[in-house]
């Protein structure tokens, strides 16, 4: 689904943020990226959502090559991923159902359809019982899932979560981690970029290791030893 044919990243600063990058992601895949910081993981996020074109090499999400998108494409492009940050980027002003119904009104989804799709995901994220709520009267666990309920609810092809347990206990962390992992048994490709080594552990999922712009391990399912 998503391909890296020999990219390098330089911004104007002449600062190498990826070199030489060749990597594939298939459709279904949970695949986490990991790495310090200034490893190249946001760098790389950003040329999955087409923000930034690599300074050589492609990007290909499919068969497109990002590079040669129209700028009214772009928009297309994106809906096609949702992403999940690490301060959640929640609507404080609205309710947990409206931060997702917004979501799907931007999209152009009908009233039908928000008002069949928008329970189920609060379902799946274990929120139902508060969406009436505000972000602010939810726990940091509780605005993560939401946000992944956002992120999710136009159905997207994949989803990035950017660092989405760094501002979490442990324990809401894991949780948000098994929701991610839920969605990815029903069919959705997970890219996860994390220091948590941790959770890495635990996933026993493809792991990609990032130091100073290259890939340093691109280890297989249950492969990954912290240590």
């Amino acid at each position: 689904m998503i391909y890296f044919d020999h990219v390098s990243k330089v911004f104007e600063d002449r600062d190498i943020s990826l070199e030489d990058i060749n990597l594939s992601i298939s459709a279904g895949e949970f695949v986490s990226i990991i790495g310090p910081s200034g490893a190249g993981k946001t760098t790389l996020v950003r040329l999955i959502l087409a923000e930034v074109q690599p300074t050589s090499g492609s990007v290909s999400f499919e068969s497109q090559d990002l590079s040669l998108l129209r700028e009214s494409d772009i928009p297309a492009h994106r809906q096609r991923i949702g992403v999940v940050f690490q301060d959640f980027r929640l609507l404080k002003m609205k309710t947990v159902y409206e931060n997702i119904a917004f979501a799907m009104e931007a999209a152009g989804k009908t009233d039908e359809e928000i008002l069949a799709d928008v329970p189920y995901v609060l379902s799946l994220v274990n929120l139902d019982h508060k969406k009436d709520r505000f972000p602010h009267q939810l726990s940091g666990g509780e605005r993560q899932r939401l946000a992944i309920a956002r992120a999710i609810i136009n159905q997207p092809d994949v989803v990035i979560a950017d660092e989405p347990t760094g501002n979490l206990d442990p324990e809401s962390a894991f949780e948000v981690i098994e929701i991610l992992k839920k969605i990815n048994d029903l069919g959705t490709t997970i890219i996860l970029t994390t220091h948590n080594p941790a959770i890495v552990d635990a996933l026993k999922k493809r792991v990609i290791k990032l130091d100073q712009g290259r890939i340093q391990s691109d280890e297989a399912q249950g492969n990954y030893q912290s240590a």
